[in-house]
């Protein structure tokens, strides 16, 4: 509703409603798609800008150069499904563009390729808008889902989508695909999304009782705020560990140290981001105790009361090696390494060895 009557209005005012069509009939379809189907691959911004500018192309193409108004018809649409489909910007709706440049008044047609620029340009522009901005309030949702045109490869963000390791590869999702013999609206990672998290929950269902606090490290060893960089360095030498919480004085977690803060401050450029660099320049220019000018805060917690699978999820997609375990005041109760989830997973639980933070 919102976004129809936003389009509507601004599209009014800023085309005028008395000598030109100031909405395409179609973006009411595009609406369903957008705010109905947000994740679907034919709801993407590309999608839905260029299937209706390359339909709405073709449309006014066919509309002056065929004198037939059935075959200028019946090319409109057909020949608008073959560019979207090779443009890989398929948006059902864009048919029904193209479609109206050929049976439209003639107000339509003596608009010419006038008529890509406005309506079709000015109303893509305006809902598409609208569409990211509803669906960013709404939670849950996450429009745009793919940042990249289709069939550029996966992006960093597609490879970390999976939360699990899966025994097979893009190839042979493609094939399998392509065996069914048929279309399903849904990405490739989506897909791969959706099977590795049915994994997971297969694992909960059979480890679902199995608690953090029964498998995490008790006895933590670790620093207050105040430590020097080079106890911090032959603690973690001494207990051959990689990582150690930061604590204060109410045994509270305010940090964690490891090995790549270490390295990060010894090389500046190992960095992984703009913003990361000038947090290490800013730190270097703050009066700040040894431990704070190198550890990672804030830290990723979860309570020992949370199950097996949802830390294995974490460790998955944040791709940490140490998860602290805090209570409900936030102070340090255990620690969870990637030994103890395998220990969990292939060991005994009844003879798991709580060693030290390894």
């Amino acid at each position: 509703m919102l976004a129809i009557l936003l389009t509507t209005l601004v599209a009014h005012y800023a085309i005028g409603g008395v000598t030109l069509p100031f909405m395409l009939a179609s973006m009411g379809a595009s609406t369903v798609l957008l705010l109905g189907a947000p994740h679907s691959p034919l709801s993407q911004p590309w999608a839905f800008a260029g299937g209706h500018f390359f339909s709405a192309l073709i449309g006014v193409t066919c509309a002056m150069y065929v004198p037939n108004i059935y075959w200028a018809a019946g090319l409109s649409v057909g020949l608008s499904i073959s560019a979207m489909y090779y443009l890989r910007c398929l948006h059902p709706p864009g048919g029904a563009t193209a479609l109206l440049t050929v049976i439209g008044d003639q107000k339509i047609h003596e608009l010419g390729y006038h008529f890509l620029v406005m309506p079709v340009l000015v109303n893509v522009a305006i809902l598409l808008g609208v569409a990211l901005l509803v669906n960013k309030l709404i939670p849950g949702r996450r429009y745009p889902t793919h940042q990249s045109m289709a069939g550029k490869g996966e992006t960093s963000a597609a490879k970390a989508a999976a939360p699990v390791k899966l025994g097979f590869n893009r190839d042979d999702l493609v094939s399998a695909l392509g065996d069914m013999g048929g279309f399903i609206d849904v990405s490739g990672e989506d897909l791969t999304r959706i099977y590795s998290l049915a994994t997971l929950h297969a694992h909960k269902r059979g480890m679902g009782k199995i608690t953090l606090g029964r498998i995490m490290t008790r006895g933590v060893v670790t620093i207050q705020p105040d430590t020097e960089l080079q106890e911090i360095w032959r603690l973690m030498r001494e207990h051959a560990i990689r990582g150690m919480p930061v604590v204060n004085q109410e045994n509270q977690l305010v940090g964690m140290v490891s090995v790549v803060d270490f390295l990060k401050m010894a090389d500046w450029r190992m960095c992984d981001s703009i913003t990361q660099r000038m947090q290490f320049f800013l730190r270097r220019k703050k009066t700040l105790t040894p431990a704070e000018r190198i550890m990672s805060a804030p830290v990723i917690t979860l309570t020992e009361d949370r199950t097996l699978t949802e830390a294995f999820l974490i460790f998955a997609e944040k791709g940490i090696n140490h998860l602290p375990i805090t209570d409900a005041g936030g102070r340090l109760t255990g620690i969870l390494t990637r030994l103890d989830l395998l220990s969990a997973l292939y060991g005994d639980l009844g003879a798991v060895d709580f060693r030290a933070q390894k």
